[in-house]
């Protein structure tokens, strides 16, 4: 989750909060409501009771969220002997794609990577296949080439690869514009 994401899902949070609070208090035992509330319906302010305490349950965990979850980035942080070097989010996924093309039988390799600020956290590739036999051992070779990648040429490591291949034949393709 991104820093900006973070902060405005703890605003949102700390209004809700905010609203919920004040909301049970116009609800809470004060002489005047509280008769004006048995005499209509006894239902009424048990329900919504109930009610607030469901939208302060999901504010605190939205707050939880914010606070806790660690920052994704676009940018990767590696120390070098000379000082820190910065890879986009954008190379780090096209040296995988070039990996997984140049050493699997694979076509229109996708990848899409989640990094922190200084390892991978996840790898997706999807990609179609040029043999329909063996695809387990074939997704558990990109699998291991992704990891070799990743800890060879950049040093980081990998938290979670995920591998999708997509038959030939499922795959659509664009539309030609002529």
């Amino acid at each position: 989750m991104r820093p900006l994401t973070k902060l405005g899902l703890g605003l949102i949070a700390i209004v809700g909060l905010a609203t919920t609070a004040a909301f049970a208090a116009t609800l809470w035992p004060v002489p005047n409501l509280l008769a004006l509330y048995t005499t209509q319906t006894n239902w009424l302010r048990p329900l919504l009771l109930g009610m607030v305490a469901v939208t302060a349950v999901t504010f605190v965990v939205m707050l939880l969220m914010a606070i806790f979850r660690r920052s994704t980035t676009q940018r990767l942080a590696l120390a070098t002997p000379n000082g820190q070097l910065t890879m986009d989010r954008q190379a780090v996924e096209h040296a995988i794609a070039k990996a997984v093309a140049a050493n699997h039988p694979v076509r229109d390799a996708d990848v899409t990577v989640t990094m922190h600020e200084r390892s991978v956290h996840h790898v997706a590739v999807d990609a179609t296949p040029l043999q329909r036999q063996q695809l387990a051992t074939l997704a558990t070779g990109i699998e291991q080439t992704v990891k070799d990648v990743l800890a060879n040429t950049l040093g980081v490591p990998v938290q979670r690869v995920s591998i999708h291949l997509t038959p030939v034949n499922a795959r659509q393709r664009p539309a030609k514009v002529l």
